[in-house]
C-alpha cells in the first residue's frame, strides 16, 4: 500500500501508516479493517480490468494519451517515495487515528492510499494489451493475489513493523520507487511512440 497523492500497491508502505489511522482500534477492529481493505481493493481492480477502457472511451481519452498522462503520474509517485515523506504522513494519521473513524477502511486507506491512480492505470493498460475477453480472465487471479497480499501485509502490520523496522521499510520502499521511475519512463516512453504511430496513420497518403 502506498501513501501520499494515490500510488502504487505497497503493502510494506503502508504499513506504518495503516498502524497510525488505527491507533487505538482493538485487534478485532483492525483484522476488519484490514478485511474491507482488501475486499475493496478486489472489486476496483476487477472493475478496472472490465470497464477500465470504456470508461476511457466514454470520455475520449485514446489509451496512447492515458499511458502518457499514467507514466507521468507514476513518475510522481516514485519521486515521491525516493523523498520518503512518512514521517509527516505518520504524525498526521496517528491524530486521525485517536478519532477511530470506522469509514477510513474504503476512503483514504483503500482509495487512494492503496490502490491509487498509477495502480489504476497499470491495470487498464494491461487489459488493454490482452485485448480479448478470455485472456482478460488471466487477469482475475493475479487481482486477486494482490489482493491477498494486501490484505496478509495487513493483517500482520504489527509483526512485519517490529521484524523489519521503519529503517528496512524505508530502504525496500526506495529500492520499489527506482523500478517505479524506470517502468515509468518505459510506459510514457511507448505511449509516445503509439501516439506518433497513430497519428502518422491518421493522416491521409496524398498529403
Amino acid at each position: 500500500m502506498r501513501c501520499s497523492a494515490g500510488g502504487a500497491v505497497n503493502p510494506l508502505y503502508g504499513i506504518p501508516i495503516f498502524l497510525g489511522m488505527t491507533k487505538g482500534y482493538s485487534p478485532a477492529e483492525r483484522r476488519r479493517t484490514a478485511h474491507v481493505i482488501a475486499a475493496t481493493v478486489l472489486v476496483a481492480a476487477t472493475i478496472a480490468t472490465v470497464i477500465g477502457e470504456e470508461i476511457l472511451h466514454f470520455f475520449g481519452i485514446s489509451v496512447p494519451a492515458f499511458q502518457i498522462g499514467g507514466g507521468i503520474i507514476v513518475l510522481l509517485i516514485g519521486l515521491s517515495m525516493l523523498h520518503d515523506n512518512t514521517s509527516a504522513g505518520d504524525e498526521k494519521a496517528t491524530q486521525e487515528g485517536h478519532e477511530k473513524d470506522k469509514n477510513i477502511a474504503v476512503v483514504p486507506l483503500s482509495i487512494p492510499l492503496t490502490l491509487g491512480p498509477g495502480s489504476f492505470v497499470t491495470i487498464i493498460l494491461f487489459a488493454h494489451l490482452l485485448g480479448d475477453g478470455g485472456e482478460l480472465v488471466t487477469m482475475l487471479p493475479v487481482i486477486v493475489l494482490i489482493s491477498l497480499l494486501v490484505w496478509l501485509g495487513l493483517l500482520f502490520a504489527d509483526p512485519i513493523s517490529r521484524l523489519l523496522g521503519n529503517t528496512a521499510i524505508s530502504v525496500i520502499t526506495r529500492i520499489m520507487a527506482i523500478i517505479l521511475v524506470a517502468v515509468a519512463v518505459e510506459m510514457a516512453l511507448n505511449g509516445a511512440v503509439s501516439f506518433y504511430h497513430h497519428s502518422i496513420a491518421a493522416v491521409p497518403s496524398g498529403s
